[in-house]
């Protein structure tokens, strides 16, 4: 389950993660493991997004929950415990969204496209019929709205589907249908683009698959410069001191210098990878000892 809840994030919500298992401390009361998939959020927090428990006969047993084995017997069932909540809601804003608002990535996005004709009174009619051909292009294909709404002005449109968070905008003014185009605005970067309106809804396409993949390139790209491979322990307490970030260190298995850190810095392990290749020869963060885990620290939500 952990690598559908790793698929899913990654693939559709453009949310890159770090899979691993979580400490004793840290896993779920009663479970025999937990794992979890750990994002970094904007401010450089730690966001656990989602997490698998593996209960064993724990829970079972509690409430003597039982099964026939093929021999005939009862034996208390082993159960696992899993389900991704609200939380990833919260991720994908706080992952990608900005001071306009909402930042959806285009395979998840409600509304792919909106079309927002621009007119006055003298030529509203050609605007509005020059929009609709293009409309009626893309709905088929996309999810796309044509918002005609003449309560509002363009600039009002323009602020609200920024703040809902629409991956393309798609200007088309009197100048627009005078040379046979359209305006396609990116809500990501704010980059605008005039293109052929014979070219515009195939151009669409084409922009909603860089947006999404932009969206996970640029959260991979600031997980990768604010996550530091530090050994000392007095540059460790520094960078908790000064701001946040995630530390790929070693750990010696201590749950006494697990909560030493935590009382130290606010930073707890996120999660132990699941490579733990290189640990042997080197040291805890914290104590110095022989360290027994790679592990990767950060403060969180």
């Amino acid at each position: 389950m952990l690598e559908v809840y790793r698929s899913f994030v990654e693939e559709y919500m453009a949310v890159p993660v770090l899979t691993g298992r979580k400490t004793e401390t840290e896993k779920f009361a009663g479970a025999v493991n937990t794992y979890s998939i750990e994002a970094m959020m904007q401010d450089r927090r730690a966001l656990q997004a989602g997490t698998s428990h593996f209960l064993g006969q724990n829970f079972a047993k509690a409430f003597d929950v039982t099964f026939q084995t093929k021999e005939g017997k009862l034996d208390h069932v082993w159960a696992t415990s899993w389900g991704v909540s609200t939380r990833l809601v919260g991720a994908l804003i706080m992952t990608h969204s900005d001071d306009r608002g909402l930042v959806v990535p285009p395979r998840l996005a409600p509304t792919e496209a909106v079309l927002i004709p621009i007119f006055k009174n003298k030529n509203k009619t050609e605007v509005l019929e020059y929009a609709d051909k293009l409309y009626q292009q893309m709905k088929g294909r996309y999810k796309v709205i044509l918002d005609d709404d003449e309560a509002n002005s363009p600039g009002w449109k323009f602020a609200e589907w920024e703040m809902r968070g629409v991956p393309v905008r798609i200007e088309i003014g009197p100048r627009d249908m005078e040379n046979g185009k359209a305006m396609l605005v990116r809500r990501d970067t704010g980059e605008k683009e005039s293109v052929d309106i014979e070219a515009a809804s195939e151009r669409v396409g084409e922009l909603l698959e860089q947006i999404q993949k932009d969206l996970y390139q640029r959260a991979l790209e600031l997980r990768a410069e604010n996550t530091h491979q530090l050994q000392n322990y007095d540059e460790f307490k520094a960078l908790y001191k000064e701001g946040n970030g995630f530390v790929d260190t070693h750990w010696c298995g201590s749950a006494e210098c697990e909560g030493a850190v935590k009382n130290d810095t606010k930073a707890t392990i996120r999660v132990l990878p699941f490579d733990q290749d290189g640990v042997s020869g080197t040291q805890c963060v914290r104590c110095g000892e022989p360290a027994q885990y790679r592990a990767i620290f950060s403060k969180a939500y």
